[in-house]
C-alpha cells in the first residue's frame, strides 16, 4: 500500500521534470516539489524521517560551592614562642612532627604543650635518624635535645624550703588529764573509719573536741556520675554487696554479743547458786556442832537401785 502511494508522486515529479519546457520558472519548480509531498500521517514520517534528540537529557542540578570548611592545619607557634600548658603548637594530618620534651600528641596528631615554656623545633638522631620533634624548654637559652645523661628538668612551681620539725606533744596536760582520747566504734570488730580522736580544748573548760578537718571527713559528698550506664551499675552492685556484707557482720556481731550476755548471766546464776549452797552447808554444820567442835560425819547411805523387770 505504501509502495503504491509513493510511486504516484515520484512518477509525477519525474514526468514534470522531463516535460519539455523552454525556461523553467520558479512557479514550475514549486509545483514539482509540491507533488512529492504526501498527506500528514504515518506516510509523512516515512518520507520526511523522524528527528531524535541530539543531546542527552539530565536531571536538575545545582552548582556546588567549591570552598570547603578550612582545616587550619600547620604551625600555631613558632620557635622560641612562649606557651602555657594546653596550648596547641602544631596541627597536622599524620605524624609530620613528633612530640618531644614536655609535649603531648592528641588522637588527631595535634601537638600541644604539657608545661609552660618556650617552643623548640629539633631533631634527635639518638631516637630516630629522620624524625622531627617539637619540645618545650623552661629556659629560652636551652637547646634540644638534652645530653643523654643530663639531669632531667621539671617545673613544679615550688620553692625548696626546710620543713620544721613539730615539737612532740605531751601525753598529759598540766592538770594531769590526757591530751587526747580515742573513741572506738561499736561492735566486736569496730571499723577503723568509726574511730574518733578527741583532743583537749586549749582553754580552761577541760572539754574534749574533735578537730575540724576530721569533722569534714565525716561528711559524705555525692560522687561524680559515671561515664556509662554499665560502669554505674557495676559500682551500684559493688556498693550493694558491701552494704550486705556489713549488715551481715553487724547481725553476727549482735548475735554473738547476745550469746555472750546470756552466757554471762548463766555463769552469774550458777555462781550465786554455788554460794547459796555453800552458805546452807555452813549453816547446817554450825547447827550440828553448837559447842564449836567438828560435827560427826555420818557415812553416806548406799544408793538403792530400783528393781528391774524381767
Amino acid at each position: 500500500m505504501r509502495g503504491a502511494q509513493l510511486r504516484r508522486p515520484l512518477a509525477a515529479a519525474a514526468s514534470g521534470i522531463t516535460r519539455p519546457t523552454t525556461t523553467p520558472t520558479i512557479r514550475h519548480i514549486q509545483d514539482v516539489f509540491a507533488q512529492l509531498r504526501i498527506g500528514v500521517g504515518a506516510t509523512n514520517a516515512v518520507v520526511e524521517g523522524r528527528r531524535h534528540a541530539s543531546v542527552k537529557s539530565q536531571g536538575a542540578y545545582r552548582l556546588r560551592d567549591s570552598s570547603t570548611i578550612p582545616k587550619k592545619l600547620g604551625a600555631k607557634k613558632t620557635g622560641d614562642s612562649w606557651v602555657i600548658t594546653g596550648n596547641i603548637i602544631y596541627k597536622q594530618r599524620g605524624t609530620v612532627w613528633y612530640p618531644g620534651e614536655n609535649v603531648g600528641m592528641g588522637r588527631d596528631h595535634t601537638i600541644f604543650a604539657l608545661a609552660s615554656g618556650y617552643v623548640k623545633y629539633y631533631r634527635d638522631p639518638s631516637l630516630h635518624p629522620k624524625r622531627q620533634y617539637i619540645g618545650v624548654v623552661f629556659d629560652k637559652k636551652d637547646k634540644l635535645p638534652y645530653p643523654k645523661n643530663a639531669m632531667r628538668k621539671r617545673k613544679l612551681n615550688m620553692i625548696a624550703a626546710p620543713i620544721p620539725q613539730r615539737a612532740p606533744e605531751p601525753e598529759l596536760s598540766a592538770s594531769g588529764i590526757p591530751m587526747q582520747v580515742v573513741r572506738q566504734g561499736t561492735g566486736r570488730k569496730p571499723h577503723p573509719r568509726d574511730e574518733r580522736i578527741l583532743k583537749l580544748v586549749k582553754d580552761s573548760s577541760y572539754a574534749y573536741r574533735e578537730e575540724n578537718w576530721r569533722l569534714g571527713t565525716l561528711v559524705r559528698t555525692e560522687k561524680r556520675k559515671m561515664g556509662s550506664r554499665r560502669v554505674a551499675m557495676k559500682h551500684r552492685r559493688r556498693k550493694a554487696k558491701a552494704i550486705g556484707l556489713e549488715m551481715r557482720a553487724m547481725r553476727e556481731d549482735k548475735i554473738a554479743r547476745r550469746k555472750e550476755a546470756l552466757d554471762a548471766q548463766r555463769a552469774a546464776k550458777m555462781r550465786k547458786m554455788k554460794e547459796y549452797r555453800a552458805r546452807l552447808e555452813a549453816k547446817k554444820g554450825g547447827a550440828a556442832a553448837p559447842g564449836g567442835g567438828a560435827a560427826p560425819t555420818s557415812a553416806p547411805a548406799p544408793e538403792s537401785k530400783p528393781p528391774t523387770e524381767t
